[in-house]
C-alpha cells in the first residue's frame, strides 16, 4: 500500500550511487539458502517460513483484513480516536497481530501505542514492526537482545506502475532486471525498500529515499541486500549494508528487513 513516506519519497528522490556486486547466493550467512515452499502460503500460515528462513526467534503473525476486532485496551482506541471505517480495520487488525507476536515471544500483554510518525511504540525489550496492503496485514517482533533492527513491507498483486519504475529503482537496478523472475516484477524492490527504511529510521531518524538503497536478490533463496548508497545519509548500527528475505503469498507479497545483534 501506497504511504505518505511512499508519496514523499516519490515527489523527493536523490541521485544514486554504484552498487558493489554480490554473488549469486548474496553470501548471507544469517539466512540459509531455502527455495520457495510449494503451493504458495497464505500470510497466516507464513510465520513458520520466516521463521525457517531467519534461523532465528522471530515472531509473525499476520492475515486478511475485515470487520475490526475490538481493541484489547481503551488506550489504543482512545489514541485512534474517530477515523474511518477503513482505518480501525487497518489500525485494530495491526494491533491484533501486534499483540499476538508479543504473545508469542512471552511478553504480556500491554497498549502498543504510536510514535508521532505513526509507528509503533513497543514494550521495553521488544523490536518489531506492522504492516498491511489494501487486503492484508501482519506484524513481526523479536527480543531486543538479539535483533538490533526490524522491517516488514506487506504489498497485494497489484504491479508496480511504469511512471514509478524510474522512481522507485535506480539505473542499476533497472539495467539488472534482478526481479525478471519474480511475478512482482519491480514491485518487489518497491517492497524491499520500503521494509528497509522501517528497520533504519526508528534507530536512525532518518528518512530514506528509494534512491538512497540500492538492492540485489536472489529470487531462489529469496534472500536480498540492500545498501545505504547515498553517502549523506548514517550507517546503520555501524553497517551500511541492510539484509533480509521476501516471500511470496496468495495475494501479495512480504518483505522483511533484519538486523541481528553481533551480525
Amino acid at each position: 500500500m501506497t504511504s505518505s513516506r511512499t508519496l514523499r519519497a516519490l515527489s523527493g528522490l536523490r541521485s544514486q550511487a554504484s552498487y558493489r556486486k554480490a554473488s549469486s547466493d548474496l553470501q548471507l550467512h544469517t539466512f540459509p539458502e531455502q527455495r520457495f515452499a510449494q503451493p504458495m502460503k497464505t500470510l497466516t500460515t507464513l510465520g513458520a517460513a520466516i521463521g525457517a528462513a531467519l534461523a532465528h526467534d522471530i515472531s509473525f503473525s499476520g492475515g486478511s483484513i475485515c470487520d475490526p476486532v475490538p481493541l484489547p485496551f481503551p488506550a489504543e482506541d482512545d489514541m485512534l480516536g474517530k477515523v474511518s471505517l477503513r482505518r480501525r480495520r487497518e489500525f485494530a487488525w495491526g494491533r491484533h497481530h501486534a499483540h499476538e507476536v508479543l504473545r508469542k515471544l512471552g511478553f504480556a500483554p500491554v497498549p502498543i501505542l504510536s510514535r508521532v510518525d505513526r509507528a509503533p511504540l513497543w514494550p521495553s525489550g521488544v523490536v518489531g514492526s506492522i504492516s498491511h496492503s489494501s487486503s492484508d496485514c501482519g506484524a513481526v517482533a523479536g527480543k531486543s537482545n538479539t535483533v538490533l533492527a526490524l522491517g516488514l513491507d506487506i504489498e497485494d498483486q497489484e504491479p508496480l506502475g511504469a511512471d514509478l519504475l524510474p522512481l522507485v529503482c535506480t539505473s542499476e537496478e533497472i539495467e539488472r532486471k534482478e526481479w525478471s523472475s519474480s511475478r512482482f516484477g519491480p514491485k518487489l524492490f518497491f517492497a524491499i525498500k520500503e521494509a528497509v527504511y522501517k528497520s533504519y529510521a526508528p534507530a536512525t531518524g532518518e528518512f530514506l529515499d528509494f534512491q538512497d538503497v540500492s538492492v540485489r536478490t536472489n529470487d531462489q533463496s529469496g534472500v536480498f541486500e540492500a545498501e545505504i548508497v547515498n553517502p549523506e545519509k548514517p550507517p546503520s548500527f555501524g553497517s551500511r549494508t541492510i539484509n533480509g528475505i521476501y516471500r511470496p503469498f496468495v495475494g501479495g507479497i512480504l518483505a522483511l528487513a533484519v538486523r541481528f545483534r553481533g551480525a
